[in-house]
């Protein structure tokens, strides 16, 4: 069991024992997309790693391992960086000091409100589970390069910030979300646009990305501070295309672009986290696509788990109203399944579900179709293709089967 309570619980390898025939290709294929203001954009198109089960992802004689204890440096740095994120929010930059009196300026309601406002999430303890990876990816990669290093070197100060970053672009993107989704709920205490009002909740979600680029930028290795720059930029490609998808698609293009637009909004932050601190260890090439890999695998599991407790998992559990996709007009990946079983929900995915009686009919047509197992099935493929990248990883202490278990665990999610 892990000893750092906001993780989630792993499970053992050895719960995914059945065999999926799936015929998968292992290639990531990219192709341009020209977008609305003429900028070329790459859009993935991706594929999972045909992994049958978790006999192809551990060897015979870690099988056994359940649940692995965090290191005891990562447990350490998870309970001090939500103290230094919310350090960085609040510190005074040296600039506004000399032109601004800081006595006067931190009486200001202004002030006052914006630093409430951007400590709020922080506050409330999330899970930490971006973070969580990208500091035991940082412990594994460093031991690939640092082979004299001892437990307490493995993570050093840049993969560090990489894990602050990575949190605090998340709840970035978590603040903006809300307004677009006019969402009054999170993680059960109301949103920061509930409490404030959606302007000064888009303002706040722009400081603590604004504080994120400090932060990012004092890494001082352009290739990582440009890796982890496409997380925003396809945080925001994401939710372009989740907004503006087409109506004319057929029922390919539309799982395509779902998937696509999906890797933009979860998978491109685990991803770019991993890769970037793997770059920062210094490995070779074929070592970041690695890490690549399993943060872009894990974070699209997370997600179609993630899509899959919206129809099952209560508000309570989720910490957010629960059919929220649908209230939103989104069809996500167990809607469109159960399309292919029932052809009348593709007019209802066409006109959002804005029609009275639309979100009970396409609830009650996913809840009796092979919607959700068929997403729980596209899940565990992307689970079990994650754990294959972890299984890669030297062993020197727990991070690696650490990083296999919390891949192989997703499907146990409840919240």
């Amino acid at each position: 069991m892990y000893v750092y309570g906001a993780l989630p619980q792993c499970v053992s390898g050895l719960a995914f024992g059945r065999t999926y025939s799936t015929a998968i290709n292992r290639v990531k294929h990219v192709k341009p997309v020209i977008l609305n203001n003429g900028i070329q954009k790459r859009t993935a198109f991706y594929s999972v790693p045909s992994v049958k089960s978790s006999d192809d992802v551990l060897p015979a004689n870690d099988r056994k391992i359940v649940n692995p204890e965090l290191p005891t440096p990562i447990v350490r740095k998870l309970k001090s960086l939500q103290v230094d994120i919310i350090s960085t929010i609040l510190e005074q930059s040296d600039a506004t000091k000399s032109f601004v009196n800081f006595s006067t300026l931190s009486a200001t309601n202004f002030t006052k409100n914006l630093q409430e406002m951007a400590k709020y999430y922080f506050d409330q303890g999330g899970k930490l589970f971006r973070p969580t990876v990208s500091l035991l990816m940082s412990s594994a990669c460093s031991q690939i390069t640092k082979s004299t290093c001892q437990e307490d070197e493995f993570i050093d100060l840049n993969q560090y910030r990489i894990a602050m970053v990575a949190e605090m672009i998340h709840t970035a993107s978590l603040v903006h979300d809300d307004v677009i989704d006019e969402s009054d709920t999170r993680r059960g205490q109301p949103t920061v646009n509930a409490r404030w009002g959606n302007r000064q909740a888009v303002l706040v979600g722009d400081f603590i990305l604004a504080r994120a680029t400090k932060v990012l930028c004092s890494i001082g290795e352009p290739k990582v501070i440009s890796t982890m720059a496409e997380i925003v930029e396809d945080l925001v490609q994401g939710e372009l295309m989740q907004l503006t998808a087409p109506n004319d698609l057929d029922a390919s293009q539309r799982f395509q672009h779902y998937m696509t637009k999906t890797f933009y909004k979860t998978g491109s932050l685990f991803a770019n986290s991993c890769k970037s601190v793997a770059m920062i260890a210094k490995c070779k090439e074929e070592e970041e696509k690695n890490a690549f890999e399993y943060g872009r695998n894990l974070g699209l599991a997370f997600q179609l788990v993630d899509d899959m407790l919206d129809y099952i998992a209560s508000s309570e559990m989720l910490g957010k109203p629960s059919l929220n996709d649908l209230k939103q007009g989104l069809a996500t990946c167990p809607v469109l399944f159960a399309a292919k079983e029932y052809p009348e929900l593709n007019a209802l995915i066409t006109r959002r579900f804005k029609n009275d009686g639309d979100v009970e009919k396409a609830l009650n047509i996913v809840m009796n179709s092979n919607g959700l197992r068929q997403t729980k099935e596209l899940a565990k493929e992307h689970c079990l293709a994650a754990a294959s990248m972890a299984e890669k990883l030297p062993q020197r202490d727990s991070s690696r089967n650490c990083l296999i278990d919390i891949a192989l665990s997703q499907l146990e999610r409840d919240r």
